[in-house]
């Protein structure tokens, strides 16, 4: 008994520090300047940076939105209105994002 409360306990401990190891999405708000169709990302450029230091926003072609994110971004850009990115992780200074929004 005691050497499976030990175990439950490490497994805590490691859930803890796992956790803790995963930084909260960012929310970047801002127009959108410029679309890009990269070879491995749909890249956006905000007129505002981002938690990683660039106005440069990957939308991963890997990501299961990929084609609904690439969609809210064209129509961001083509109607001038507003993008919210949820930036996730950086590649360099360039942001890396889940999922965002259009907003007026």
């Amino acid at each position: 008994m005691k050497r499976l409360l030990s175990a439950a306990g490490a497994l805590a401990a490691l859930a803890v520090l796992g956790g803790a190891a995963h930084a909260q999405p960012t929310l970047t708000a801002g127009k959108i300047i410029a679309v890009f169709g990269d070879p491995g990302d749909f890249v956006v450029q905000l007129d505002t940076n981002g938690s990683c230091g660039s106005s440069f926003f990957h939308i991963q072609r890997a990501n299961a939105n990929f084609k609904e994110m690439t969609a809210i971004a064209l129509t961001a850009f083509s109607t001038g209105k507003t993008m919210t990115f949820f930036v996730v992780s950086c590649a360099g200074d360039r942001n890396i994002t889940s999922h965002g929004y259009v907003s007026r």
